[in-house]
């Protein structure tokens, strides 16, 4: 009778663990910071995770520029900011890994692609 108490108390354990990894979420204030051509620039994301759809926006020098098509597969980030100057529209497209508190991936331009690294900002 132990024998079996013991194997379903496991067995659901085992069962909890995906269900706690799942429920770890990006919501929240990350640092971001990339090379450019003028320079390291860190930038602050706020990310709102519902489910696999990501939205947030980002506080550039220009001000807050909402996130688009954002979408948390597993531990893969994919998302893209337009940033107008005036009639002129950059898209930068950000792919990466999320591991815990940590990311780092790539971000694509029409000039090219640059690594980029994050880290969740802690809570004050």
């Amino acid at each position: 009778m132990r024998r079996a108490s013991f194997l379903a108390a496991a067995a659901a354990l085992v069962l909890a663990v995906p269900a706690l990894a799942q429920e770890s979420t990006l919501t929240g204030l990350w640092e971001l910071t990339w090379e450019t051509p003028r320079g390291v620039q860190t930038v602050v994301f706020s990310f709102e995770q519902d489910g696999m759809n990501v939205t947030g926006d980002a506080q550039m020098r220009m001000g807050e520029v909402p996130i688009q098509n954002g979408m948390l597969h597993g531990d893969q980030l994919m998302f893209s900011l337009e940033m107008r100057m005036g009639e002129r529209t950059m898209t930068q497209n950000f792919v990466a890994t999320v591991t815990g508190d940590t990311m780092s991936g790539a971000i694509k331009t029409p000039r090219g692609e640059n690594p980029f690294t994050g880290k969740r900002k802690p809570e004050s």
